[in-house]
């Protein structure tokens, strides 16, 4: 089975939008509390090896919103998908799967789990706004 096969058997178990965007990334968006929800970008990509990739990401908040990066390392210390990190003007909570051997589970968990800790970032930083 392809990965976007995958993929869309994932989202529709689960209930979840899924979009296709001109640039080929997938946008998937999850519910992650009531009244709040968080859109995953799903991408393609290769390891140094050649060995296909995909990463789940999504925007927490600009850069300019967050007083301390040191505390945002000390994050990623403590979450057990995803890694916080800084593109462009904004933070971002990123996790990568090797394509090949990912399954249904995997990348449910995947998705969600960095949906759901960057919008429970996002709400600590901006209160009750549901900007992503």
């Amino acid at each position: 089975m392809d990965f976007l096969t995958l993929l869309q058997q994932v989202c529709q178990y689960n209930q979840w939008g899924m979009a296709q965007q001109y640039d080929g990334a997938i946008r998937v968006e999850i519910p992650t509390e009531y009244g709040r929800s968080q859109v995953v970008e799903v991408i393609q990509g290769r390891d140094p090896d050649g060995r296909p990739l995909v990463y789940y990401w999504t925007v927490v908040v600009s850069v300019q919103e967050v007083g301390d990066p040191w505390f945002l390392l000390g994050l990623n210390a403590d979450l057990p998908y995803g890694a916080l990190a800084v593109r462009g003007n904004e933070v971002i909570l990123i996790e990568s799967q090797l394509m090949e051997t990912a399954d249904a589970e995997e990348v449910m968990r995947g998705i969600f789990y960095v949906g759901k800790y960057a919008d429970q970032f996002e709400k600590q930083v901006r209160g009750q706004l549901d900007a992503n």
